[in-house]
């Protein structure tokens, strides 16, 4: 087929005892089990295996579908098709052609919202990470909460991470602090927004609104769904059963392409300028890297420092007199460039160890360079935006008129 492969087997009830409430009249499922998957025809029958044995606790013959949406390019959809009609539930199966597989991990997880008919929508890893046991016990909790969100979380008590290694603890954490530092509100009370694991109202999305563009589908939600009322249960992260993860460079480079237009569209576009002015103070930080770096034969990290006093006083520069220029700062510009300067060099205390730990991974150390300013340009902008410029000590006349256009939020064709 040249379009995307929607195909499903006959359903079958499964003969369970006392219901739980599906509290819903307009879906034909209680629950749709969100399966993307990408070469793991190893662990197909497993986590079938696991989901039927889960399913057992959920009395009263739920209906329930199980919906793989596959982008592999070995034998698994035609694997999966072979358990179709195996289970107490449904089977469908969601083949994306490689021409189709737009948006990574998280677009596979929009196709499956589209196709699921359940009142709740579980995703989750097929690699037996994310333990189909918790399923019932999310889905109990999601009633129980009378939330419309359910987080399957792995840094809340209860939680634990023997499947995760130090290298990729580190990464997460460091993937979760910049969207924090971005999005301060959003993600006050959740603490982790990037697990692939959750459960979430059918009927509370407008899949209009999601545009996804790789991995972290999650905090897309969070984000662009404020009014979403919802929890936290944590969950053991297992060993991977086979198959890779789906984490990658471009993947991480994908994601924090994301956090900026997430942020362009639900922040202040004075946060535009901001970036403008990032932008080339990377440039400005980049050439003076190569020369302390190629020219002076000095040690990466010492070149790093050095190169970011040389674009601290060009983001300066240009922040003092065009993004903020329209505010009557507190304090003399050299108290605030001094505390620019600390700011920008407290926050090398951060990127020092990333650029060390990209270049341990045999990482450019330019493109190592570059990964830990995209991690530093949020923080930075909440510092300064915050207590070197604050907004409530204004100019009057014409300039109150341009304050006033800042405050509309971006549209899609700006960015």
């Amino acid at each position: 087929m040249t379009s995307t492969q929607l195909i499903q087997d006959n359903y079958l009830s499964p003969t369970i005892d006392t219901p739980i409430e599906a509290s819903t009249t307009d879906s034909t499922r209680l629950l749709s089990i969100i399966l993307p998957t990408r070469n793991e025809a190893k662990n197909v029958e497993p986590m079938l295996e696991r989901i039927n044995n889960a399913i057992q606790e959920m009395t009263g013959n739920p209906p329930i579908e199980v919906i793989f949406v596959d982008d592999s390019a070995d034998d698994t959809p035609k694997l999966i098709r072979t358990f179709m009609g195996r289970y107490p539930f449904e089977i469908r199966l969601i083949a994306r052609p490689p021409n189709q597989r737009t948006g990574g991990l998280g677009g596979a997880v929009v196709e499956g919202f589209r196709a699921a008919r359940g009142y709740w929508m579980c995703v989750m890893d097929a690699d037996l990470q994310h333990p189909p046991e918790m399923v019932p016990k999310l889905l109990r909790h999601a009633q129980d909460t009378e939330c419309d969100l359910v987080i399957g979380s792995r840094f809340v008590d209860g939680a634990s991470t023997p499947g995760l290694n130090q290298l990729r603890t580190a990464i997460s954490e460091t993937l979760i602090l910049s969207a924090r530092v971005l999005f301060i509100n959003q993600l006050r009370n959740v603490k982790d927004p990037l697990t692939g694991f959750f459960l979430i109202k059918r009927n509370k999305l407008d899949l209009t609104q999601l545009h996804p563009n790789g991995f972290k589908i999650l905090l897309e939600i969070i984000v662009q769904f404020p009014a979403l009322k919802l929890s936290e249960l944590g969950f053991k992260m297992e060993s991977r059963l086979a198959g890779e993860s789906k984490a990658s460079m471009q993947e991480v480079t994908r994601y924090f392409r994301k956090l900026i237009q997430l942020k362009m569209t639900h922040a202040d576009p004075r946060f535009f300028y901001f970036l403008v002015v990032g932008v080339s103070g990377i440039l400005a930080n980049s050439a003076a890297l190569a020369v302390f770096k190629e020219f002076f034969q000095l040690p990466t990290l010492v070149s790093a420092a050095l190169a970011t006093q040389v674009s601290t006083l060009w983001n300066f520069l240009l922040t003092e007199f065009w993004v903020f220029g329209d505010r009557r700062a507190t304090g003399s510009l050299w108290k605030r460039l001094l505390g620019f300067a600390l700011i920008n060099n407290g926050l090398l205390l951060v990127r020092g160890p990333v650029i060390a730990w990209l270049g341990n991974l045999q990482v450019h150390y330019q493109i190592a360079n570059l990964v830990s300013i995209g991690v530093a340009t949020g923080a930075r902008y909440f510092l300064a935006d915050k207590f070197l410029w604050a907004k409530n000590h204004r100019k009057v006349g014409t300039t109150l008129q341009r304050d006033s256009s800042l405050t509309q939020p971006l549209q899609q064709s700006q960015l």
